[in-house]
């Protein structure tokens, strides 16, 4: 770590921002690194991303280096939530391709979700040929009718109707190594929720292939067309494309399920 003490503020924010306490404040009141940084710092930023005056490198990356924070957008609480709530599970797509800017806008934002430890394990593999994406339904099919299983959606497939990739114009998999020091799989899943988020604002539909992420843990012929690199798993994946119909009203839910536990005891709605 190096500190350019001419423009530090010694206000100690890097100090305190810092996740797991592995900078100091020497007697002058700057900062300095502490006796575990170089061991445990896990590079999440932090220092760097809360110093007003860019007074600070780590590991060779200075704050100039880094893109300028987007201020939070103004809209209504009330907005947001409609907007995450008119989210839906689109199996239905439009005939045209999805392009390619749209799909690195998503990717861009699925590769700011959060990870245990900013491991940032996800890695992901965008499927837009059409013969291949067949092949993974035709392989999901086979497994399905050797073991029995999702029968229904076996019934719809072999009657010509794609039950399981819906023939999706694109396929967005998350992957990562199995033998991470953390398991990977709930942070592939996240930065997926972030794209499908990500995938709503630009006018896309997307729905997690769930069967396909079934299939390819058990089923050799599905992970060869994959093809993913060496020691590397599927966690999750999301059909994407245009929705073929416009979905003009929420679904119905279940009521608001949640317990309250404050200081005056447990109390429950």
């Amino acid at each position: 770590m190096e500190i350019d003490r001419e423009r530090c503020a010694r206000d100690g924010l890097c100090v305190l921002e810092c996740p797991l306490s592995l900078l100091e404040t020497d007697i002058e009141g700057y900062p300095v690194p502490g006796p575990r940084l170089e061991a445990a710092c896990i590079g999440c930023g932090h220092c760097l991303a809360v110093c007003p005056r860019g007074c600070l490198r780590l590991g060779g990356v200075a704050q100039e280096s880094l893109a300028v924070a987007t201020p939070a957008p103004d809209v209504s609480p009330g907005t947001l939530v409609g907007f995450m709530q008119s989210r839906r599970s689109v199996r239905h797509f439009a005939a045209r391709p999805v392009p390619r800017e749209t799909l690195v806008a998503c990717l861009e934002a699925a590769r700011y979700a959060p990870s245990a430890l900013n491991g940032q394990p996800a890695e992901f593999l965008v499927i837009e040929d059409k013969a291949c994406i067949a092949a993974l339904a035709a392989g999901c099919a086979d497994l399905l009718r050797a073991t029995g299983r999702s029968p229904d959606f076996l019934r719809a497939y072999d009657a010509g109707e794609d039950s399981i990739l819906r023939r999706a114009p694109c396929l967005v998999l998350a992957h990562a190594a199995a033998e991470a020091p953390i398991p990977p799989a709930t942070d592939c899943v996240i930065a997926l929720a972030h794209l499908e988020l990500a995938a709503h604002f630009h006018g896309l539909g997307a729905c997690w292939a769930g069967i396909l992420r079934y299939v390819a843990s058990v089923h050799p012929p599905v992970r060869d067309v994959l093809a993913l690199p060496d020691g590397h798993v599927m966690y999750g994946g999301l059909m994407l494309g245009y929705p073929r119909f416009a979905l003009r009203h929420l679904p119905p839910r279940k009521p608001l399920r949640v317990t309250w536990r404050c200081a005056q005891g447990l109390v429950s709605p």
